[in-house]
């Protein structure tokens, strides 16, 4: 296990290339990519959790959706009226989401599990590589 200083949203990407790479074969290597998993998910839940929106939100999103797939112009204008009477509630998830993204800036130091090159399964891709270089040596 190595310390490993990065932002919270460097930490985003490298669990997003852990769960890109989890379904790959090798005992050794998905050992270490479930530890790494755990150790992400336990860093990034307060990240994960300022960024849930509230029910009230989650319904009018619902609403929203589902008249923008009706496609017509009484939906659009339903829409329309439906941001306008809920523009209050809109500001506060938007102001959420800021907050998430500067959270995401902030830095966080992870004890993981690094790789070397040598270790890594011949399926990984150069993509996937991207995603994971902060834990490879």
């Amino acid at each position: 296990m190595e310390t490993i200083k990065m932002k919270k949203g460097e930490a985003a990407d490298v669990f997003n290339g852990l769960v890109d790479v989890k379904d790959i074969k090798g005992k050794s290597f998905a050992l270490l990519v479930s530890k790494n998993m755990t150790i992400i998910r336990e860093a990034l839940k307060p990240v994960e959790d300022a960024g849930k929106p509230n029910e009230e939100f989650m319904k009018l999103s619902k609403e929203v959706q589902q008249l923008t797939a009706e496609g017509t112009d009484e939906a659009k204008e339903k829409v329309a009226k439906l941001e306008e009477e809920h523009k209050d509630l809109i500001q506060i998830r938007k102001d959420q989401l800021e907050d998430v993204n500067t959270m995401l800036l902030e830095d966080v130091e992870l004890n993981l599990h690094t790789l070397t090159e040598e270790e890594l399964p011949d399926e990984v891709t150069a993509a996937n590589i991207n995603k994971l270089i902060k834990i490879i040596k």
